[in-house]
């Protein structure tokens, strides 16, 4: 069988019988011109994939903002693409850089920020998806995994 090579569109996608193949690091720059405003972050999401279940969205962080302590319904992982940042987990704090992979279980408080002199984007797949701007994507809460009404942040 011949292998086909990928021609992606200027959006970065290749549509062919039914598969959608995606350039993640072609996206990343038109997530300031196409992206959504998230839901309880100040950060910008941009849709790649889903198929109701699962999906994947781009996210960017901006210089100095970071997510508050939240939980997510089910598990996913984030792959950081550019800059460095952070993921805060029982309250302990990591540093991450392109290339690292991470993943946070369903329903474990966590938060994720940025550097203040860099950008921070990653890919976020999650399961069961939902779009980056639904208030179901994320449940502010403390790092116990109680709801909150006030926004709490990693020190």
């Amino acid at each position: 069988m011949p292998i086909e090579s990928a021609t992606f569109d200027a959006d970065g996608v290749v549509r062919t019988k039914g598969l959608v193949i995606t350039n993640i690091f072609a996206l990343q720059e038109q997530i300031m011109d196409h992206g959504v405003d998230m839901w309880g972050a100040p950060a910008t999401g941009l849709p790649l994939h889903t198929n109701g279940n699962l999906g994947v969205d781009l996210l960017q962080v901006q210089p100095g903002d970071r997510f508050p302590v939240h939980t997510h319904p089910g598990d996913h992982l984030l792959l950081c693409l550019k800059g460095s940042g952070t993921i805060s987990i029982g309250q302990e704090t990591y540093e991450v850089k392109p290339g690292d992979l991470y993943m946070v279980p369903g329903l474990v408080p966590h938060a994720v920020g940025a550097p203040v002199d860099d950008v921070h984007i990653l890919a976020a797949f999650g399961s069961p998806h939902m779009p980056v701007d639904s208030p179901g994507r994320m449940a502010l809460c403390d790092w116990d995994g109680s709801l909150v009404q006030s926004a709490i942040y990693a020190d």
